[in-house]
């Protein structure tokens, strides 16, 4: 499969949902709010390259990458009639 196509998680947690293929993680040292400092992950959208945050220890936004790849499949980039038959969970 390549990278920004759907796909149906098989697995894990997140079995059942439809996922983009070829998201690169990574992390960063940032410093927060009280003087310390965190590792703040991030994701790039196969589809767009857009950075999306990717860290759900964060209270206030978590993981944000299954609401970007909702906006992909709602607005530019559908998930496909077969892939979309396939999956049993948002």
């Amino acid at each position: 499969m390549a990278s920004g196509e759907w796909f149906v998680v098989v697995s894990g947690e997140n079995e059942g949902r439809a996922h983009l293929a070829g998201w690169m993680l990574s992390a960063m040292l940032v410093n927060d709010d009280h003087g310390g400092d965190k590792w703040w992950a991030y994701a790039h959208c196969p589809r767009c390259h857009a950075v999306v945050q990717a860290d759900d220890t964060d209270k206030a936004y978590g993981d944000r990458t299954w609401a970007h790849e909702r906006w992909h499949a709602a607005t530019d980039y559908p998930i496909p009639a077969d892939i979309a038959a396939k999956v049993t969970r948002a």
